[in-house]
């Protein structure tokens, strides 16, 4: 049993959002019933799925990914407007179905990512995956070593304080810097308001990097498709990429008689720490040792 999301993601039809989305508008029918719960599960090899009319047949397909230079001051979107170029007018017709991986801003130019794999496309913009993006970018006035330190450490938006990140100074002039960023949020025009914070406004932006992928020479307005052995790096990379648990924190004695003493516990990870906490503190109370348990309870939260 699968979720019915991740299979249409899988083939193509949506991302994964909005296979969700498809499910919750009644779109989506399971052996003849009509679902509308995003977390709902079916067995491809024995139900049958009907996505918009029409069934959902799963094969063994090859993933392709598109690597776009994007030029500065084309959209990013498959919305044709008259007045704007979109990325898709750089492709040929065939690729009109990929999905861009994350976006580049209007006036922001770089590496853009397309596929026609969904669950590819989720995994490599979902926040918990981490994926490091890359920029180059070029600010107004001179800039201090202690303002690199506030990119750092994380700035101050409207929508937060940012995840602490990589910053360098490439090189600057008396009226110009050029600073490289290495971020693994993903919000809208981050890296201009992260640089507007410390008060050097960007003029130009690149994206030169994304999760591992870099232009390496392509021109402006080319692209290419990556060979088998990268897409399956480039997967890799995001799937191995989990969340680092919360250290289990040693116990200091406490100043109380020996037998009230709790032994420094060992560096535990996962579910082996959550273990270790649960035997500890049901060993205290079972010794009758109330305030025992209760900072054991304290110190591994």
């Amino acid at each position: 049993m699968e979720r019915v999301s991740k299979l249409i993601a899988r083939i193509g039809i949506a991302s994964r959002r909005g296979a969700e989305d498809l499910i919750t508008t009644g779109e989506v029918s399971i052996n003849g019933h009509y679902v509308r719960e995003p977390g709902v599960k079916a067995d491809p090899r024995r139900d049958k799925i009907v996505v918009s009319g029409r069934p959902l047949i799963i094969t063994e397909k090859t993933t392709t990914v598109i690597l776009l230079h994007k030029p500065k001051s084309v959209m990013t979107t498959r919305d044709k407007r008259e007045d704007r170029q979109t990325v898709f007018d750089l492709l040929p017709h065939k690729f009109r179905t990929f999905h861009p991986i994350g976006r580049l801003d209007f006036d922001t130019s770089g590496v853009l990512l397309l596929t026609d794999d969904g669950e590819l496309t989720h995994l490599l913009t979902h926040p918990s995956h981490g994926a490091e993006k890359e920029y180059e970018a070029r600010v107004r006035g001179e800039v201090l070593p202690g303002e690199l330190d506030r990119l750092r450490k994380g700035v101050r938006l409207e929508d937060g304080v940012t995840a602490p990140c990589y910053a360098r100074l490439v090189g600057q002039s008396e009226k110009n810097a050029l600073v490289q960023l290495r971020i693994r949020e993903g919000r809208n025009r981050q890296v201009r308001r992260m640089l507007d914070s410390i008060g050097h406004p960007v003029s130009s932006l690149r994206r030169t990097k994304f999760a591992g992928v870099e232009l390496e020479g392509l021109q402006s307005g080319s692209f290419r498709i990556l060979l088998p052995g990268e897409v399956k790096v480039l997967r890799k990379r995001v799937e191995t990429k989990v969340k680092a648990p919360r250290r289990a924190r040693s116990t200091p004695p406490l100043k109380a008689a020996p037998q009230s003493k709790v032994a420094p516990q060992p560096e535990l990870k996962g579910k082996e720490a959550q273990r270790a906490r649960d035997k500890a503190r049901h060993a205290a109370w079972k010794r009758g040792q109330s305030e025992v348990a209760r900072r054991i309870e304290k110190e591994w939260q």
